[in-house]
């Protein structure tokens, strides 16, 4: 199948620079993956499936660390690379997956994102490959959400030490896409169920890395939706982290995506959260 390309109509200045989670990767005195002082995700050693070698044996694309880990075009860039997940999404199955940029994103187009049975592994062509046509949707370092070849969003974008979340629900057949853990604010709906679906990243920038750092999916449930719309109220946040230990533990490994952002930065939470408290104490309420 022939590349697509996701095309930006007129002119966009994106004012807000993207920026990354932690400093892992990211400076002379990088931590090593899987630390729990960082907070990506790594640590938890969630990783339900890993990227699929090409069928081929090509020199644009190489895997390291148990297949989590890749590496584009180590040699040279001849064009746009893509590798997909090894694990077709099921139906009626949650997914959320994190990928961390590792190197500095530039060159014609880096993306994270999803794409059907029908994607192939490479192209000729430099071109921004995921949501460039009706097989695939594409967050792009630039800030572009791309689908069936044109830009329908666009936010900050990522760069090095940037996490970037895909959150997949097979039940409803909505897509939506986070930077460090907060949604980009737009989803998409409408996923055929007829078609198999694939975790994809693509790149045509030489030496190019990314990692998968977290990659867990749950059953469609009444609890796994009891669990989003707790998380996405402030009284909801405040009840998870009275729970007691061993509960708040099992919610925390199980239910992580949906209690740890709730659509609503973890900071901003916590400031709110601080707030209330000190109102409480000082017995306000």
């Amino acid at each position: 199948m022939a590349g697509g390309a996701c095309i930006r109509k007129g002119s966009y200045i994106n004012e807000i620079m993207p920026e990354g989670f932690c400093d892992c990767w990211n400076g002379d005195d990088e931590m090593e993956p899987g630390n729990p002082d960082c907070g990506c995700g790594e640590e938890l050693g969630i990783v339900e499936w890993r990227w699929a070698a090409p069928k081929r044996a090509p020199k644009w694309v190489e895997l390291y660390e148990d297949q989590k880990q890749v590496v584009f075009h180590p040699l040279y860039s001849s064009g746009t690379a893509i590798v997909k997940g090894n694990k077709a999404l099921e139906t009626n199955r949650h997914y959320y997956w994190e990928v961390k940029m590792l190197t500095q994103p530039y060159g014609t187009d880096i993306m994270v994102g999803l794409g059907s049975q029908e994607v192939g592994e490479s192209f000729r062509d430099y071109t921004s490959y995921l949501g460039g046509n009706e097989h695939s949707f594409g967050l792009s370092y630039t800030g572009a959400i791309c689908k069936n070849a044109r830009v329908v969003e666009d936010c900050p974008g990522f760069c090095k030490g940037t996490i970037i979340g895909v959150m997949v629900d097979m039940f409803l057949g909505t897509l939506e896409f986070y930077l460090n853990r907060e949604p980009q604010g737009l989803v998409f709906t409408g996923l055929g169920r007829h078609k198999t679906w694939y975790p994809m990243v693509c790149s045509t920038a030489a030496q190019s890395s990314l990692r998968l750092t977290y990659a867990s999916s749950w059953t469609t449930s009444l609890l796994i939706n009891a669990a989003k719309v707790l998380a996405a109220s402030v009284t909801g946040r405040l009840l998870f982290n009275n729970l007691p230990p061993g509960l708040a533990a099992t919610m925390k490994k199980e239910f992580w995506i949906p209690l740890r952002s709730g659509g609503m930065l973890d900071k901003e939470l916590a400031k709110v959260e601080r707030h209330i408290r000190a109102r409480i104490k000082d017995r306000r309420w």
